[in-house]
């Protein structure tokens, strides 16, 4: 082999290598990848219905995941009062941090890490409980719920989301 084919092929082995090992540390499970990218936040917040019939299911996934004998002292009527307010702040909010977006890059930054933490175990709870690594239902429900606390961090800062998900059932189980 001469010299030049050898550097050339290196040098694409190289490339190959790096992007697949960037794609890598970005990738929760299966072929989801975080940060979301504008555009996917943009068409998640387009339709605030499928948006957040995406986070209940999750939430109520995280739910039916949990031992019966977890969930005997748990005040749900008070529980589901907080996060539909939650949601309620999010769904208000969409437009307005929609628009800030636009100045945002394509590629958007990362939660702060025990958001982003949070979205991963989210993931990978939801594939222990039987979703398919692959499956559009999990992706959906992982890209909306990353999208729910990036607008809830815009409106109430990192801490208060964080405060709020490690102390609320079923999100508890994510931190």
């Amino acid at each position: 082999m001469r010299r030049r084919d050898m550097l050339v092929g290196s040098t694409a082995l190289a490339a190959v290598t790096l992007a697949s090992t960037s794609r890598a540390q970005n990738t929760i499970v299966g072929d989801i990848i975080l940060p979301l990218t504008r555009e996917r936040l943009l068409s998640i917040l387009s339709d605030p219905g499928r948006f957040s019939l995406a986070v209940d299911t999750l939430r109520l996934t995280l739910m039916l995941s949990h031992p019966a004998t977890e969930m005997a002292n748990v005040n749900f009527d008070e529980v589901n009062a907080d996060y539909r307010q939650r949601l309620m702040q999010v769904r208000q909010s969409i437009e307005r941090v929609a628009a800030e977006t636009a100045n945002l890059p394509d590629l958007l930054p990362p939660l702060p890490d025990q958001l982003e933490e949070a979205v991963r175990r989210a993931a990978t709870r939801l594939v222990e409980v039987g979703i398919a690594a692959g499956a559009a239902l999990l992706r959906e429900m992982i890209d909306s719920f990353w999208s729910f606390l990036f607008v809830l961090e815009r409106i109430s800062g990192a801490g208060a989301v964080v405060d709020w998900i490690c102390g609320s059932f079923p999100f508890s189980v994510l931190c």
